[in-house]
């Protein structure tokens, strides 16, 4: 566990330093601080559009830095070979892996807990601040983890470019996925083609299982059953997509 900490930190600091961290992050918490200028509605409305805009930045800011930085992580240090060195102590390629999952997923993490503290100084700036900030923002964490998971799956049997493109795809499907293609899956009469249908449909991820922005906009309950459901599903997810990817990188000529 200690190696994999040590991993995890050194991936953190060189992801810290990316052009693309710094840009998405400062985009997402010009959009936060912007959400105040909608003085022009009334109080209770500028309320809900503000949770509104600032959870959907959260969530566009956490996936794209989560697909950006976990998809890239690894293969570069195949390309620039700065892999070897490290394979050559006493570090199994799993800890590798882990450590770069961690530390892309950490620098994911200081970036959201940043434009979560804006957010939350604005909800109580206008006397908004409840509890479902807590619970809508930790699925967002756990959301990202999951994205994060995919990205570094998919690195280690792709390019980076791929793995990114792949991951993308992956995260706009998951997130539309109840919506639009539950209803094509039932519709398809072919056999075959309605199992193969299926076994995809089941494979991606759910992300919109995770997000609880309605119950944040318009203050609904959330029972806690369903929350122990989301959160198992998310742990278990995460820990499928890193097993294949443990053994896709084990069995990767390097």
């Amino acid at each position: 566990m200690h190696r994999i900490m040590v991993l995890a930190k050194a991936t953190m600091l060189e992801n810290a330093r990316k052009q693309v961290f710094h840009v998405v992050t400062l985009i997402t918490l010009t959009i936060v601080c912007a959400s105040t200028m909608l003085s022009f509605f009334t109080l209770g409305v500028q309320v809900k559009m503000l949770k509104d805009l600032c959870m959907t930045s959260l969530l566009f800011c956490g996936g794209l830095l989560a697909v950006a930085l976990a998809s890239t992580s690894l293969p570069n240090e195949i390309e620039n070979k700065t892999c070897y060195p490290i394979l050559a102590r006493p570090i199994r390629r799993t800890e590798l892996l882990l450590g770069k999952y961690l530390g892309s997923l950490i620098t994911v993490y200081l970036g959201l807990a940043a434009i979560s503290i804006v957010f939350a100084a604005l909800l109580a700036a206008k006397q908004a601040l409840d509890s479902n900030l807590i619970i809508s923002v930790g699925f967002i964490f756990l959301e990202v983890a999951v994205i994060a998971a995919v990205s570094t799956c998919l690195s280690t049997f792709t390019t980076p470019a791929i793995a990114a493109m792949l991951s993308f795809i992956i995260y706009v499907a998951g997130t539309i996925k109840m919506g639009y293609f539950k209803p094509l899956v039932d519709q398809v009469t072919n056999p075959a083609a309605g199992l193969l249908a299926r076994i995809a449909y089941h494979m991606l991820p759910n992300l919109e299982s995770f997000n609880f922005k309605d119950a944040l906009v318009h203050n609904l309950n959330v029972p806690s059953s369903y929350l122990v459901q989301v959160a198992i599903y998310g742990v278990l997810y995460c820990a499928l997509m890193l097993t294949i990817g443990s053994y896709a990188f084990s069995r990767r000529e390097l």
